[in-house]
C-alpha cells in the first residue's frame, strides 16, 4: 500500500537581520529584500504591546520636557515640536531623514529643516560599491514607485555650499555590517516580538474554534489524480474543523479502499502553563533588546507583583536613563546642533532637555 500525505505550512520563517539589496536595474539601495523592511518596522509596533510599551516610553524618556530653549526650525514648527518625531523614527527604524529648506537667497544660509518618515526615503545606489551614498530618494509609495502618478524625487546630501539641489541630513544608528541604512537596538528581538504577537493570536483562535485540537483525517481510497482536488478537499477540511484563524493542523491522508475515512484527533505535546513561561521569557528578551532593566517602568509587573522597593526603581530607572536614553539624547542633540547654528547663525546655540522626573 502506498501511503499519500499531505500538510499545510509547517516551515516557519524568522528573522533576524535585513539585506542591502543592490539591482543593476534599480537606482536604489533596497531597505530589506522586497525594499519594504521599514515598513515592517512600523508595524511590529501593533505586534506586541511589550515592544510598543518599550518603544513608547524610551520615545517619551529621550525627549523628556523638550529642550530648555525651543529653536523655531521652519514657518511651522519649533524644535520642541518634532523633537518626539525626530525619536521615534530613529528608535523604531534606526534612521531620520531630515530635509533641509533654504531660504528665498540661498547664499543666505538656510532658513530650517523638517522631518520627513522614514517609510519615504530610500538611499541612492552609490556610483561604486561600498562608496558613500550622496544621493537619496523620496517616494509616496514604494511598492507602486514605477507608476506615473507615484514616480520618485532625488535629494543630494546635504552641502551648505550646494544651491541649486533638494538635500537631505540623514541620521543613522550604526550597526556593523550595514553600509546605507541604520539599525534599530532591538533588531535581534524581532522574532520574540513576533511571537508575543504569535502567542495572543494562537490562543485567540483556539477559544473561538473551541479548543479543537489537530486533526489526521485518512481517506480509505486511493488520492485523486489532480493536485487541485487534493488541496481543495484539504481546505474543505480545514475551514470545517480548523476554522479561519488556523488554530490547528489537518493531516490528510490517502490509503487502501473503505467505507468510511478515518478522523483522528493529535493531541499536543504542550504542557501546561507553557504559553505562561514562553510568555514571561518573551517579555524578558524585548526588555532586553530595549535595554530595559525593569518592566516596572512600562507599567509592567513582575510574576509576583510589584516587588521593587522605591530604591531599587529608582537605580533601574537611573540605570535605564544612563544606559538606553541619555545615549540617545547626546546623539540627537549633536546631530542637530549644527543645523540649528546655521539658521542662527549669530546665536549661542543651548540644546539642554530638561529630563523627567520619576514619580
Amino acid at each position: 500500500m502506498k501511503l499519500n500525505i499531505q500538510n499545510f505550512g509547517f516551515a516557519v520563517d524568522t528573522l533576524t537581520r535585513f539585506e542591502e539589496k543592490i539591482f543593476k536595474n534599480e537606482p536604489f539601495v533596497r531597505w530589506g529584500e522586497s525594499n519594504l523592511f521599514v515598513d515592517f518596522l512600523y508595524d511590529l509596533l501593533d505586534f506586541s504591546p511589550i515592544h510598543n510599551a518599550a518603544v513608547r516610553a524610551k520615545v517619551d524618556n529621550a525627549t523628556g520636557t523638550g529642550y530648555e530653549v525651543d529653536y523655531r526650525i521652519n514657518t511651522k514648527e519649533t524644535i520642541n515640536d518634532v523633537l518626539k518625531q525626530i525619536f521615534f523614527e530613529l528608535i523604531v527604524t534606526g534612521n531620520v531623514f531630515l530635509e533641509i529648506i533654504w531660504k528665498n537667497d540661498r547664499s543666505e544660509g538656510i532658513a530650517g529643516f523638517h522631518v520627513i518618515p522614514s517609510k519615504f526615503m530610500r538611499c541612492h545606489k552609490p556610483l561604486e560599491d561600498g562608496g558613500d551614498v550622496t544621493k537619496y530618494l523620496y517616494s509616496k509609495d514604494w511598492a507602486n514607485y514605477k507608476k506615473k502618478n507615484v514616480g520618485m524625487i532625488e535629494f543630494v546630501s546635504f552641502d551648505p555650499k550646494n544651491y541649486t539641489d533638494r538635500q537631505i541630513v540623514h541620521l543613522k544608528s550604526y550597526q556593523p555590517g550595514y553600509l546605507y541604512y541604520g539599525s534599530p537596538t532591538y533588531l535581534s528581538v524581532v522574532n520574540d516580538i513576533r511571537l508575543n504577537h504569535e502567542i495572543t493570536v494562537f490562543n485567540l483562535a483556539q477559544m473561538i474554534n473551541g479548543g479543537s485540537p489537530s486533526l489526521w483525517v485518512h481517506f480509505n481510497q486511493n488520492a485523486p489524480d489532480s493536485q487541485i482536488e487534493q488541496e481543495t478537499i484539504l481546505r474543505n477540511i480545514e475551514d470545517r474543523y480548523v476554522g479561519s484563524n488556523n488554530a490547528g493542523r489537518v493531516i490528510v491522508s490517502y490509503g487502501e479502499a473503505s467505507e468510511k475515512p478515518d478522523i483522528t484527533q493529535i493531541g499536543t505535546s504542550i504542557s501546561q502553563g507553557f504559553y505562561a513561561e514562553v510568555f514571561e521569557l518573551v517579555q524578558k528578551q524585548i526588555l532586553s533588546g530595549h535595554q530595559i532593566v525593569d518592566g516596572s517602568l512600562l507599567g509592567l509587573p513582575n510574576p509576583g507583583g510589584f516587588t521593587s522597593s522605591a530604591d531599587q526603581l529608582d537605580t533601574a530607572y537611573k540605570l535605564f536613563m544612563n544606559t538606553s536614553i541619555k545615549p540617545l539624547q547626546n546623539f540627537v542633540t549633536r546631530e542637530i546642533e549644527p543645523l540649528i547654528q546655521l539658521i542662527y547663525p549669530n546665536e549661542q546655540i543651548n540644546l539642554v532637555i530638561a529630563q523627567n522626573q520619576i514619580v
